[in-house]
């Protein structure tokens, strides 16, 4: 089952990069177009790294439902990105990405939360990710503010609750946790 198992050697897990500023190398790219089959919205992903850990900054692309105004925003930090990790050549996507491999740029990372639904339990619940807020060059100092972090909305939370309060309610065949009945 597990061929090869005496000779595998095991590697040191991962750190992820956390909030903050960062100076990292750009290590890999790829985009949705490479993915056969793939028709959800298209974007491009890079993978950086430094001696602290990695983490996989996404840039969502453009499609046919994104509004004027989300298209420029959304080229705007995405060549900001390009032009800070060194890239020159715009004419051609892909090159411009390419470009950028193994260059050192500043990132300035930020946690956002959010809810959603267990895949395996369906219960929801409150997540956070890491996602990419802005860049520099490296000769560029960033300064980190507290607020780039963004917790759940009160509409988000009152949301979040209201689907828990039904989930529990759906587990516990209707009666609820404050009616007082153990079953």
């Amino acid at each position: 089952m597990f061929p090869g198992l005496k000779t595998t050697e095991v590697k040191e897990t991962t750190n992820y990069l956390q909030a903050g500023v960062h100076t990292v190398t750009v290590d890999e790219v790829k985009s949705s177009n490479s993915i056969n089959g793939y028709t959800g919205k298209p974007y491009v992903e890079f993978k950086v790294s430094n001696e602290k850990g990695i983490q996989q900054l996404r840039f969502q692309g453009i499609d046919e439902s994104t509004s004027e105004t989300a298209a420029r925003v959304r080229t705007e930090i995405f060549k900001g990105f390009l032009q800070n990790a060194g890239a020159k050549n715009f004419d051609v996507f892909p090159t411009a990405c390419k470009e950028t491999l193994g260059n050192k740029v500043n990132v300035c990372l930020a946690t956002r939360e959010y809810w959603t639904n267990d895949k395996d339990t369906g219960e929801p619940t409150v997540r956070q990710s890491v996602d990419y807020k802005f860049s520099g060059t490296i000769d560029r100092t960033i300064t980190w503010k507290d607020s780039y972090n963004k917790a759940l909305t009160p509409a988000d939370q009152a949301a979040y609750r209201a689907a828990h309060e039904a989930h529990v309610t759906a587990l516990s065949g209707g009666a609820t946790q404050s009616s007082g009945t153990p079953f």
